[in-house]
């Protein structure tokens, strides 16, 4: 069990660096972007930031749609 979780370790790691050359267009990863890179990584998928900046936005989009109201904390 140590094994799988010294393997998710290394994956988190390694796409923290790829998300943070993607914030240099200046948009920064709320709560949900992260949220989503997260979920990725421990299902064992790689999920770009750009990737996941596109899923949030989509869920805050339907949100808004279906409730008239943003997702608290997502912009």
């Amino acid at each position: 069990m140590s094994d799988f979780s010294g393997n998710n370790n290394m994956q988190g790691g390694n796409s923290q660096l790829g998300g943070q050359g993607g914030q240099q267009g200046g948009e920064k990863a709320d709560w949900l972007d992260k949220g989503i890179e997260s979920l990725g990584n421990k299902a064992g998928v790689n999920i770009s930031q750009k990737n996941a900046d596109t899923a949030g936005d989509f869920a805050n989009k339907e949100m808004k749609q279906k409730e008239g109201f943003n997702l608290p904390g997502v912009q």
